[in-house]
């Protein structure tokens, strides 16, 4: 299957509002207050701090109005959610945006896992977030956890279009393009359990040791 048309990935993408998206005011804010609120989730976790303490220390540090972050957010959840959203667009509009459908399939893919190393450790707290919060979104908010979930469903099928890509050129020697783009997004995420960038690793070399870990040993292609 080849990879979704990015007018229409676009497209969709912009249908998925976060609640904070609800005045001039909250767009103008909207950047610095869940930058903000990421950073706070990621030094005391997901239940770390009440909603009264964050809003005091997002109002404090962003000079965002108390009360319009209380019309905004709700909850912590509410907060929490809208942190996940916005980082998820992002890792995914990244990479679509950046992605080159004439290179050649091993090149498309290679590009794509270096990316997605120096995004992925950029947002590396904000995907933990998101495994805390998503199965409890799941349960008491459908509709939001669509929003995330759909995201990165794009991802996986434009990961799955390009092995697709590499299949039909004879670069890559898998069976089963789907199973294959799910593991290479499970290899993904182990860079957030045991990567250290003060043991002498940059993320240039991380890049080039999981460039070499999808490419040789999830896709088959040959060394």
């Amino acid at each position: 299957m080849p990879s979704l048309p990015l007018k229409g990935v676009f497209q969709a993408m912009r249908h998925h509002r976060m609640t904070a998206e609800t005045s001039p005011h909250a767009l103008r804010t909207t950047a610095p207050v869940l930058d903000c609120a990421a950073r706070l989730f990621a030094e005391h976790g997901p239940r770390g701090l009440a909603m009264s303490a964050l809003t005091r220390r997002i109002s404090a540090e962003t000079g965002a109005d108390a009360a319009s972050l209380r019309r905004a957010f709700p909850t912590r959840f509410d907060l929490a959610y809208a942190v996940v959203l916005r980082s998820t667009r992002e890792r995914v509009n990244g990479q679509l945006a950046a992605d080159q459908p004439g290179r050649p399939p091993v090149e498309r893919m290679s590009s794509l896992v270096r990316r997605h190393v120096e995004i992925g450790w950029k947002h590396r707290a904000t995907t933990s977030l998101a495994h805390e919060i998503l199965p409890t979104l799941r349960a008491i908010h459908p509709t939001r956890h669509r929003e995330v979930n759909s995201l990165a469903r794009v991802y996986r099928e434009h990961v799955r279009g390009i092995i697709v890509d590499g299949l039909v050129a004879g670069a890559f020697g898998v069976r089963e393009p789907g199973r294959a783009a799910d593991e290479v997004l499970a290899t993904f995420d182990s860079l957030l359990y045991w990567y250290d960038p003060d043991a002498g690793l940059s993320l240039d070399g991380l890049g080039a040791i999981y460039v070499d870990l999808v490419l040789h040993h999830h896709l088959g292609h040959p060394r």
